[in-house]
């Protein structure tokens, strides 16, 4: 976001005013307008307003404090710090194809024979298990997500 003294100084320029001239129109000295430009010292309320009327501007442009005091590359850079939905629903559905698994694994038959062999026996019903708890696991990111959204 930009600094104050740099909208000062920018708005200065494109008027073509210096900071003599300025600081004239305000009844200020050069030095004051200088170090508003440097964000060392802040104009009070009154002079503000004429700040304001000298470089034909509102505060809210000037302060930044309204929409419009954001500039499109702002604007477009909050966009970004928002999480996307998307990711949020991809989360859902694989949530929900793991435990679309989960429910075929649990009503699978099986015979106390058929394990899959690995360093660990994993039979259909605690493959249903992990699987359930795996998409749990990714309901709790999708759910932040969603929140954060609104």
């Amino acid at each position: 976001m930009e600094m104050l003294g740099e909208k000062l100084w920018r708005l200065r320029e494109a008027r073509g005013l210096s900071q003599e001239g300025l600081a004239e129109k305000l009844g200020v000295s050069r030095q004051t307008v200088s170090n508003w430009e440097n964000d060392r010292a802040t104009p009070d309320a009154y002079k503000l307003k004429q700040l304001c009327e000298a470089l034909g501007t509102s505060a809210d442009e000037l302060l930044g404090t309204g929409k419009g005091g954001e500039t499109p590359r702002e604007q477009e850079k909050e966009g970004e710090r928002r999480p996307k939905k998307w990711l949020a629903v991809f989360f859902v559905v694989l949530a929900a194809v793991f435990a679309v698994l989960a429910i075929v694994l649990f009503v699978m038959p099986y015979e106390s024979g058929e394990v899959v062999s690995s360093a660990i026996t994993l039979t259909p019903k605690l493959g249903g298990v992990l699987l359930c708890v795996l998409s749990a696991i990714l309901l709790i990111p999708a759910a932040m997500l969603f929140l954060r959204n609104k």
